[in-house]
């Protein structure tokens, strides 16, 4: 035989012999996204169903552009049940899991930027993020950060005069806060000192103030009351209304 044959042969054998094997397609990547809320507990976020309405609202309209928990993504959770002092260690979690990308609200921002200028961060709402530092313009954002502005400052005027058109006279506005909510208020002072009229600052640092604040504005004989939140004060607005209504109490 040929010896360019017979080698010939011994190639061919060794490829028909060998049985057909089908190349693995790669692995889909399962895309981790780090879910932080401000109030709220960790065991209401978990899952593809969660309890807290907002991170099921994120996941349905996941779902409705055409993503599947599980398939095409995974959540990690993590809630601040409106402690600030947690949020620290809450962010630093997500970053020693090395999630793809960061969902957070205002008051849990400062902590996300201080801890990473990498991974991606969605801002589900934010009352000034150029002038807060968080973006470069609206159009532009740069860096790490994008996500929604809630342009609460531009507004809170404008909503400070509204109430004022539904309840004019002397007495004092109540304005209802949380401490994230520093510079919606100050912008409802701005308005306020132009105006003449007189505001009664009412800050609350956990929902447990919440009916304090109302009996002190009752007490100081408020005509009104404005609710400026940060975040912290979000998950109680039912109960904000309610006391609102029985207090006879205005309220935007």
């Amino acid at each position: 035989m040929d010896r360019r044959a017979f080698i010939g042969s011994l190639v061919l054998g060794t490829t028909l012999g060998v049985p057909h094997v089908t190349r693995a397609q790669p692995a889909r990547k399962v895309y981790r996204i780090g879910i932080l809320a401000s109030s709220g507990t960790t065991s209401d976020m978990v899952g593809p169903q969660p309890r807290n309405p907002f991170v099921n609202a994120l996941l349905r309209g996941l779902h409705e552009l055409g993503y599947a928990y599980g398939e095409h993504f995974v959540t990690e959770p993590r809630g601040g049940e409106g402690k600030p002092e947690h949020f620290p260690n809450l962010v630093a979690e997500l970053i020693r899991l090395q999630v793809d990308v960061i969902v957070a609200p205002w008051p849990i921002l400062p902590s996300v930027k201080q801890a990473t200028s990498t991974i991606p961060v969605v801002m589900t709402g934010i009352g000034d993020p150029v002038a807060q530092g968080f973006v470069q313009s609206l159009g532009h954002p740069g860096g790490n950060f994008t996500g929604l502005s809630l342009q609460m400052v531009e507004t809170t005027g404008k909503r400070l005069e509204l109430l004022k058109e539904l309840v004019p006279g002397a007495a004092p506005v109540a304005v209802l806060r949380d401490r994230p909510s520093l510079p919606y208020c100050q912008a409802a002072e701005a308005a306020a000192r132009e105006r003449g009229w007189k505001l009664l600052s009412l800050e609350i640092g956990d929902a447990g103030e919440i009916e304090r604040a109302f009996k002190a504005a009752t007490h100081a004989r408020a005509s009104a009351l404005l609710a400026l939140t940060g975040g912290l004060l979000f998950p109680h607005a039912r109960r904000i209304a309610e006391l609102a209504a029985r207090s006879r109490l205005p309220a935007m």
